[in-house]
């Protein structure tokens, strides 16, 4: 029998996500809360901006599955959403992006206690969701990993590869330690090769993907061409 998320262990991983990000906050000198970004540079802010939108999305979700609604519609792509959301954020001041980003929050995790357990692990729960997709996937995609994610680019782009490091693997092992799909443990594994790889440390990547190919192995051929994974394959 495939083990499947609690509603418990989905909200403690929402938990420790926004744990991690208000101690990166708290972290944030003036200068760096009201630094304002570009394209090519994310500011904090910009960061904080980017992750409350994608779980904004997730919110409107989750309240038209209690509300039984249609689910809203988003005809922009990805990169279109992203590139919007920098547009319209980054010259907002830092306390309206804070306190839409803890309303968000607050807001996600209220709608997800209402949610059962049915609601959140069967596959076939909902036909708007991808084929075979469970709507918890999309609660540690884009609220648990994304965010950590970002935390881990800021100091990337700022040259501190080993916070940035260790924000990946923490992420990664409170997924490996918690009830959880080897599907899904595989998956999150298979980012943290690559993140591994475009940092060119290659053994780490090498090792990282045979565990998350050997948990998922329906990721096998999409790793052959994967272009985060080019390094580990010309080495």
């Amino acid at each position: 029998m495939t083990t499947q998320p609690s509603k418990a262990t989905l909200l403690d991983l929402l938990q420790q996500a926004y744990l991690d990000e208000n101690a990166f906050l708290q972290e944030l000198d003036e200068t760096e809360r009201t630094a304002i970004g570009t394209p090519e540079y994310w500011s904090a802010k910009d960061h904080i901006a980017h992750m409350t939108f994608w779980r904004q999305q997730v919110v409107l979700s989750l309240a038209a599955v209690v509300q039984h609604q249609e689910q809203p519609l988003n005809a922009k792509s990805v990169e279109e959403n992203n590139a919007a959301t920098f547009e319209e954020q980054h010259l907002r001041p830092w306390s309206d992006i804070l306190s839409e980003y803890q309303q968000t929050y607050a807001d996600l995790t209220k709608l997800t206690a209402q949610l059962s357990q049915e609601d959140l692990t069967d596959s076939q729960c909902f036909d708007w969701l991808p084929e075979g997709n469970a709507l918890y996937t999309r609660l540690i995609g884009h609220c648990y990993e994304h965010p950590q994610e970002h935390l881990a680019q800021y100091y990337l782009d700022r040259h501190d590869l080993s916070r940035a490091t260790q924000i990946r693997e923490t992420c990664a092992n409170r997924v490996l330690q918690a009830e959880m799909p080897d599907f899904m443990k595989g998956n999150i594994l298979y980012n943290l090769a690559c993140f591994y790889a475009l940092q060119n440390q290659l053994e780490k990547a090498a090792t990282t993907l045979q565990e998350a190919l050997t948990l998922t192995p329906t990721l096998k051929e999409w790793s052959l061409s994967d272009p985060d994974l080019s390094a580990l394959r010309t080495r």
